[in-house]
C-alpha cells in the first residue's frame, strides 16, 4: 500500500531483480557447476558399456560372442549329434561326413547370426553414443540458459496531483478561452 506521500505526488519507476528459482534449487543449479556429470560412476558405466559395444577389437567380440558359442556347444551341437546318433548305425554316424557337414554349417551359420546382430547392435548403440556424448554439453547449456533472477520493471504511478494536474490544466485553459474568447481578448 503505497504511503501518503506516493499518493498524493506518485512514485517513480523501479527495477527489482526477483528470483525465479527455490533456494532448494538455486543450491542444485550451483551444484551443477560444481560436479560434471562425466564424473559420475554411473555415467562413466554407460560410456564403458557403449563403447564396448561400438569397439570392433577382439576381445570385444569374444566377449560378444561368448554367450552364444557356449549355447551352440552346449545345446545346439548335441542336438545335430541326438539326431546322427538316432540314424541306428551307432557311432559312427557321429564320425561321418554328413555329421562333420551339418556341425561346419551350423558353426557357419552362428558366426553369419552373430556378426549380423553385432552390426545391428552397433548401428542402434551409435546415435544412442553420440546423444550419450553430447549429454554434458547439453547439461551445461540449459543450465547456463536457467535464470535464477528476473529483472522486474515497476512503472511510476503518477499520484493525485500528476493525474489531476492534466485535467485541471485543460479545464482552466477551457474557462480562460470561454471567458475571455480565446488570445485576442487580452
Amino acid at each position: 500500500m503505497p504511503g501518503f506521500f506516493e499518493q498524493l505526488f506518485g512514485s517513480k519507476p523501479q527495477n527489482r531483480r526477483l528470483p525465479t528459482m527455490l533456494p532448494e534449487q538455486q543450491s542444485a543449479l550451483q551444484g551443477f557447476f560444481s560436479n560434471n556429470i562425466d564424473q559420475s560412476p554411473l555415467y562413466g558405466a554407460g560410456a564403458g558399456y557403449l563403447q564396448g559395444l561400438l569397439n570392433n577389437s577382439p576381445e570385444s567380440r569374444a566377449d560378444f560372442e561368448a554367450p552364444y558359442l557356449n549355447q551352440f556347444r552346449q545345446q545346439i551341437l548335441p542336438g545335430i549329434a541326438e539326431r546322427f546318433a538316432g540314424l541306428g548305425t551307432g557311432s559312427g554316424a557321429l564320425n561321418s561326413s554328413a555329421f562333420n557337414q551339418m556341425a561346419i554349417q551350423a558353426g557357419s551359420s552362428l558366426q553369419n547370426s552373430l556378426a549380423q546382430l553385432r552390426q545391428q547392435i552397433m548401428m542402434q548403440a551409435l546415435p544412442q553414443a553420440m546423444s550419450y556424448a553430447q549429454q554434458p554439453y547439453s547439461n551445461l547449456f540449459a543450465a547456463l540458459n536457467a535464470r535464477p533472477f528476473e529483472n522486474v520493471h515497476t512503472p511510476g504511478t503518477p499520484g493525485l496531483f500528476g493525474s489531476a494536474a492534466p485535467g485541471l490544466g485543460s479545464g482552466l485553459g477551457n474557462l480562460l478561452m470561454n471567458r475571455w474568447g480565446g488570445w485576442g481578448g487580452f
